[in-house]
């Protein structure tokens, strides 16, 4: 899987992205052969000396937004996921508390064309807000939940269902390379948290609905995983996918928007 991303595939993450003004934007670029984290301002990308998480600062350096070439924003890290956890895919399975479960490093992306494993037939999409955890907390309560996140950011939890009612583990059906292709852009958000979540497939809609129809908020899940493992910077989750999937064949484009944050799409070859 790439990591970079040439200049026309980077403006397909920009369509449809309708960043609110008092929410700040920042990516990873490769600018001119060195790793440079950016602000987005309208057409421009102001640029920092270290990442946002680390309290990086604008040094006065900037660059056009349509010349990016973007990077993985996440470093080595862990990748948390909710399984069930809208009513419109699995009624009331998941009511009782969070489901969580792993997704490995390698599996998260910045989109582009995947190519599954070979023995791979049954390969579904799942539109997802994602949560970028900000600093080190543990056993934080729900009211300070808020105070661990640095952003969000939009995935697609891809998962093989076969594999997933099979395996002892769901390692490899969720975890597999290129299985949680992200949005390049993590986005601050000021107040409300809530987000509609829309997936495409080869241009119709397949998934659409609101974050605020989660069974557990992602307050509730923030302090949920905290009361067992410990989250620190650059951590992510999967917050749960709405609705129907379905599985994918080569061809198949999938695109995973959320207005304000961005979007992901997803070649299958």
């Amino acid at each position: 899987m790439k990591k970079l991303l040439s200049t026309s595939f980077a403006l397909l993450f920009l369509s449809n992205t309708a960043i609110a003004a008092q929410n700040d934007q920042f990516a990873l670029i490769d600018h001119q052969g060195v790793n440079t984290w950016v602000k987005r301002a309208g057409d421009n990308l102001l640029h920092l000396n270290a990442s946002p998480i680390e309290n990086g600062e604008v040094n006065g350096q900037s660059s056009l937004v349509a010349a990016a070439k973007y990077l993985m924003p996440i470093k080595p890290a862990t990748v948390f996921a909710v399984g069930l956890n809208y009513r419109s895919h699995a009624g009331d399975a998941g009511a009782s508390k969070p489901e969580i479960f792993y997704k490995s490093h390698s599996s998260l992306s910045i989109g582009g064309p995947i190519q599954f494993p070979k023995d791979a037939r049954n390969v579904h999409f799942e539109g997802e807000l994602v949560v970028v955890i900000g600093k080190t907390c543990s056993k934080v309560t729900k009211q300070n939940a808020k105070d661990c996140i640095f952003g969000y950011t939009v995935g697609n939890d891809l998962t093989e269902r076969s594999w997933q009612g099979r395996d002892l583990q769901w390692w490899r059906a969720k975890g597999a390379d290129g299985f949680a292709p992200i949005s390049p852009w993590i986005t601050q958000v000021m107040g409300d948290n809530q987000f509609t979540v829309t997936t495409k497939l080869n241009g119709e809609v397949v998934q659409q609905e609101s974050s605020a129809n989660m069974i557990h908020s992602v307050e509730d899940i923030v302090s949920y995983i905290s009361q067992y493992v410990q989250l620190h910077p650059y951590d992510v989750i999967f917050t749960g996918t709405p609705g129907r999937t379905k599985a994918l064949k080569g061809g198949d484009k999938v695109v995973v928007s959320i207005d304000g944050l961005g979007e992901v799409s997803t070649q299958i070859e």
